[in-house]
């Protein structure tokens, strides 16, 4: 066991030290746009677990801020990228079956019933009170658009508590490794116990050392430094049960190199939340690390515009060497003996050295709304901007936010599809599809694979244009059909109804089932039909009245 320990802290170290180029700059991330990080520095696995006081970090931190563009950019940026990937409003994905599973054959109602089920006990899950989702999602979002990369740790409940527990891992804790793909498939972390923690923890293979000191009053919150470490396993596939697991997860003592505890996971625990992350490279680099030089700009020159400000309002005196004068008292009312001689001269004056505050506030704002622009957030403020835009017009705003959004967000998406497997998965072993079970899978989805399928408000962001498209195309129309109303039998107007409900992400529920839709306008045909019937009866027997009229009268005439 001590060869599989060291074997793994020799990793470790090969890990620490690539991407000890990122550490650096994470840094000076945190001291202008992420004032919540820990103190300490990202070097050799920092980190603030166990029993360090607590500390309001941003606090301490924002007072050497001078600007806090880069914070709010990251809260509001961060803010917008969940409402648009992973909104709590609504649901922003389905489950579906590939058409290479299922072939050209359409899914049965009941089949489609099934599916939203699925969907529905996974967003149930996930929104759990005591599941921890929403906390480590934002949190790691933030950490994606700050530091490049957010880490989200999941894994099965088992206090009966959350079926799926979902904690936001400190980046200064992680460390990452990726496959020739480049998805992530190694994951270290340091973090620390104390000795009392780790002997309730690891039982029997806690560390002799430790185990002493949590059986003494003054060690036995002394904390220690612990490793763990998930990797692929190499051997998955041969047997059943966790120890044969795809993924194994090995926690070691650090100063005692010895392997405490060894587990596994059947998939990789963590997803990842990397922003556009470049060819071959682990860690990603957000939108702050790409404007960092002007987030940093923007404390010398907001510092600059404080001291211009200052020395305005109270500015330097300029006090005569000769004669005899106390210190000028620049208190409001007081007298300054010696202030002004016997010719009514002044002795005291200030000095003015033209400074145009106007100026610098200027050249501050556009510096600001060149870093807000380099954030997205020009993106989210268009409506409020320009309230009386038209919906033609905010379809194109709309298509332009998807375009400039969509690379980083599908990137995002795809973590979320993995993750989205592994809940159903989880799920699935807690008894999910069991024979007795409610969700048992139907007969006609028997050994089909079900998979995510995207579909929040960026998906339909995407999409904007073809609903632009649609809008000006019935716009054009709409003259023509004025003079020639033949040209309207080229539209399918049910159809049209539906994709613009789905491009303006209008709820489904708005628009009646075609079942129904079919039923209500056979209905209405037989309905008119028996009108048509009527009148043509009630014509009809008006003619035979006026026909029995005439015979009689030609009777009278003595015709017949």
């Amino acid at each position: 066991m001590a060869g599989i320990a060291q074997d793994m802290l020799d990793r470790l170290a090969q890990l620490s030290s690539d991407r000890s180029g990122f550490e650096a700059v994470w840094d000076q991330v945190d001291a202008v746009a992420a004032t919540h990080a820990a103190p300490g520095g990202y070097g050799n696995g920092q980190t603030n677990s166990g029993l360090a006081p607590a500390v309001p970090h941003a606090a301490l931190r924002s007072k050497k801020l001078y600007d806090s563009t880069g914070i709010n950019c990251v809260d509001r940026l961060g803010s917008g990228i969940e409402a648009l990937i992973i909104p709590q409003s609504e649901f922003w994905h389905e489950l579906g079956i590939s058409s290479l599973q299922r072939g050209r054959r359409s899914l049965q109602d009941s089949e489609l019933a099934w599916l939203e089920d699925q969907r529905n006990l996974l967003f149930e899950v996930r929104y759990d009170a005591d599941s921890g989702w929403v906390s480590a999602t934002q949190a790691a979002i933030r950490g994606c658009i700050s530091h490049g990369t957010g880490l989200i740790w999941s894994e099965e409940g088992f206090d009966n508590r959350a079926f799926i527990e979902y904690r936001f891992l400190p980046l200064r804790e992680c460390y990452l490794a990726q496959d020739f793909r480049g998805i992530v498939n190694c994951f270290y972390r340091y973090y620390t116990l104390t000795a009392e923690q780790a002997a309730l923890r690891f039982g029997d293979r806690c560390p002799a050392k430790i185990k002493e000191a949590a059986n003494v009053a003054t060690t036995k919150d002394k904390q220690f430094r612990f490793v763990q470490a998930v990797s692929p396993r190499g051997d998955y596939g041969y047997s059943s049960g966790i120890q044969h697991s795809r993924f194994r997860s090995v926690h070691i003592a650090e100063e005692e190199k010895q392997v405490c505890e060894e587990k596994g996971f059947y998939e990789f625990p963590v997803t990842d939340f990397r922003w556009l992350p470049e060819g071959g490279q682990v860690w990603g680099e957000g939108p702050v690390m790409k404007v960092l030089s002007d987030i940093q700009s923007l404390q010398v020159m907001a510092r600059n515009e404080l001291l211009a400000g200052e020395q305005s309002v109270r500015p330097p005196l300029l006090v005569a060497n000769a004669g005899v004068m106390n210190r000028p008292n620049s208190t409001p009312g007081a007298q300054i003996l010696g202030g002004i001689n016997a010719q009514g001269q002044r002795m005291v004056d200030t000095l003015f050295n033209g400074q145009r505050l106007d100026f610098a506030t200027m050249v501050l704002e556009a510096k600001r709304n060149q870093v807000k622009e380099s954030m997205y957030l020009n993106l989210f403020a268009l409506l409020v901007q320009n309230p009386q835009m038209s919906a033609t017009e905010a379809l194109i705003r709309a298509n332009e936010k998807g375009e400039l959004l969509g690379p980083a967000g599908s990137r995002l998406q795809q973590s979320l599809s993995r993750l989205v497997d592994r809940e159903l998965n989880i799920l699935i072993r807690k008894g999910l599809y069991d024979a007795n079970s409610d969700y048992r899978v139907p007969e006609g989805l028997q050994g089909k694979t079900v998979q995510p399928q995207m579909t929040g408000p960026l998906n339909r962001l995407r999409k904007a244009k073809e609903t632009e498209g649609t809008l000006r195309l019935l716009e054009a129309v709409t003259p023509l059909a004025a003079v020639e109303q033949e040209v309207v039998d080229n539209f399918d107007a049910d159809e049209t109804v539906r994709a613009l409900r789905e491009g303006f992400g209008a709820p489904i529920r708005v628009l009646r089932d075609p079942k129904v839709v079919a039923q209500r306008r056979a209905a209405r045909q037989q309905t008119q039909a028996m009108a048509n019937n009527a009148a043509i009866a009630k014509d009809m027997a008006a003619a035979g009245k006026q026909t029995t009229d005439a015979i009689a009268g030609m009777k009278q005439a003595g015709v017949f």
